[in-house]
């Protein structure tokens, strides 16, 4: 038997699973799990971004299936990022070992990685990141370096379960690099944005309209 735990737009989620292992559900994400689990191994299926840690048990590996890539692991703290839309698959590795598979071959990394898979052409590309940039959303904030505004605020979008808009499209190439924290109204949190750039954010109803200042 198995349950669908469905995050909206705005909204986040924690729960633990049978095993003990725990997940934190960001907004717009989705995780069908069993009620409990049996076989020879532990498998989930993800469809947005999860943040997961998996209690140790060396007999069952645990899967997660995400998208294009599966991601099996014994016992560790992961996060993976695969929402639909995107043009890529992030799996970033805060602690323990992980093995990826994809449909061209497979790769492990250690703690302080991540995998990048790009959907058009199949390929993956490993890389040492910040893990704090890819795993603060799940305690309340986003961390960002560097951060082009055409991938910064479809995030915000789902935090705030809003809509957004660019006045003219080479907005989206401005890049941004700041902490912020979860505000109670969206109103709140571009206020902190406006200090940082060269745009203006106009609220209006669930729409945020982009614009030169």
């Amino acid at each position: 038997e198995y349950h669908t735990i469905r995050v909206p737009r705005g909204g986040e989620y924690n729960l633990q699973l049978a095993d003990g292992s725990k997940v934190y559900l960001n907004a717009g994400s989705s995780l069908r799990y069993p009620v409990r689990f049996a076989g020879e191994r532990r498998e989930v299926v993800l469809t947005g971004e999860g943040y997961f840690e998996v209690a140790k048990d060396t007999a069952r590996p645990f899967v997660v299936k995400a998208g294009e890539i599966d991601v099996r692991v014994l016992g560790t703290a992961f996060n993976v990022n695969a929402y639909p839309e995107r043009e890529t698959v992030a799996a970033t590795l805060v602690e323990g070992s992980v093995q990826v598979n994809y449909k061209a071959g497979q790769q492990v990394i250690r703690p302080g990685m991540q995998l990048v898979y790009d959907k058009q052409n199949g390929k993956a590309e490993v890389s040492a990141v910040d893990t704090e940039v890819y795993t603060s959303w799940k305690d309340g904030y986003y961390e960002f370096e560097e951060m082009e505004l055409g991938e910064l605020m479809p995030l915000l979008g789902r935090w705030y379960a809003v809509g957004v808009d660019f006045e003219e499209p080479e907005l989206k190439r401005l890049k941004f690099s700041g902490r912020l924290q979860r505000y109670e109204t969206v109103a709140d949190l571009v206020k902190m944005l406006e200090y940082t750039g060269d745009v203006v954010f106009e609220v209006k109803n669930d729409r945020i309209l982009v614009r030169k200042r």
